[in-house]
């Protein structure tokens, strides 16, 4: 008998279109997210959980949405270019590995979720940087040219993002995609290393070891927008790839 009434439910589902229950969401909410709900009067409250929340999580990579690991975190390239100032440079990085990424907190965020805009105040204590690098340009009116490694420990960073997206469709879902970010910083002390193939072993390359070091403010200053516009694009596609593959009602149920 049970089998019966079973097969006449089924039957009249495919005969008069049963729907779902309205209130039953046909997303699944992973465990690594807090949904913020898009008229949540303390939207930027929310936020600031959720972002945390994700700390543990990246710090191992998110493999369903192709979120490698924070910590450390892997950079191929990047390149700054300087054009104006004492410090006129371009500054190529390779096979960057970054440590310290997961001790971040996010302490502030300011939303504005209707048109996508989300700015967010994070607090680092200490990030150590390690790769290769390429340096040609002048500095001070002296020509330089330097290719080596390079080490750098930054502590006390204060940082800022601002990022403004904006409602994409794709295969009948909608998803939020970063189409600007903008990015500074400010740090308490800074410290540099090289190891310059060029000129490794001489006067030179043990001068600008000191010049990077008791100049490191100045440098800082001079070549922050570069910094701040590589780190931005940097960024923009790697959270790009994870907004693109969540849907929006998942993280932000009501938009």
């Amino acid at each position: 008998m049970k089998f019966y009434v079973i097969l006449i439910f089924c039957l009249m589902d495919q005969v008069y279109g049963l729907e779902r229950p309205k209130n039953e969401s046909k997303y699944v909410t992973p465990e690594y997210i807090l949904p913020c709900h898009k008229t949540d009067p303390n939207i930027n409250t929310c936020l600031v959980g959720t972002f945390n929340h994700l700390r543990p999580y990246l710090i191992t990579g998110i493999k369903d949405i192709e979120v490698p690991s924070i910590d450390p975190l892997k950079i191929e390239k990047l390149i700054m270019e300087n054009g104006q100032g004492a410090f006129r440079v371009r500054a190529s990085f390779y096979n960057i590995t970054a440590t310290g990424a997961s001790n971040y907190s996010v302490k502030t965020i300011k939303a504005d979720v209707e048109n996508y805009h989300i700015e967010l105040g994070i607090k680092l204590p200490r990030i150590e940087i390690r790769g290769k690098y390429e340096v040609n340009g002048n500095v001070l009116l002296f020509p330089v040219r330097s290719k080596g490694d390079f080490w750098a420990i930054f502590l006390d960073v204060d940082a800022a993002a601002k990022i403004f997206g904006k409602e994409v469709l794709r295969d009948g879902e909608r998803y939020m995609r970063i189409d600007k970010m903008l990015v500074d910083f400010r740090l308490q002390k800074s410290r540099f290393r090289i190891r310059d193939i060029i000129n490794h072993g001489n006067v030179i390359g043990e001068a600008m070891n000191q010049f990077l070091n008791n100049n490191s403010e100045e440098i800082i200053k001079e070549m922050k927008p570069a910094a701040n516009a590589a780190i931005a694009k940097h960024f923009k596609g790697f959270l790009n790839s994870a907004f693109l593959k969540i849907p929006l009602p998942i993280w932000l149920p009501g938009a």
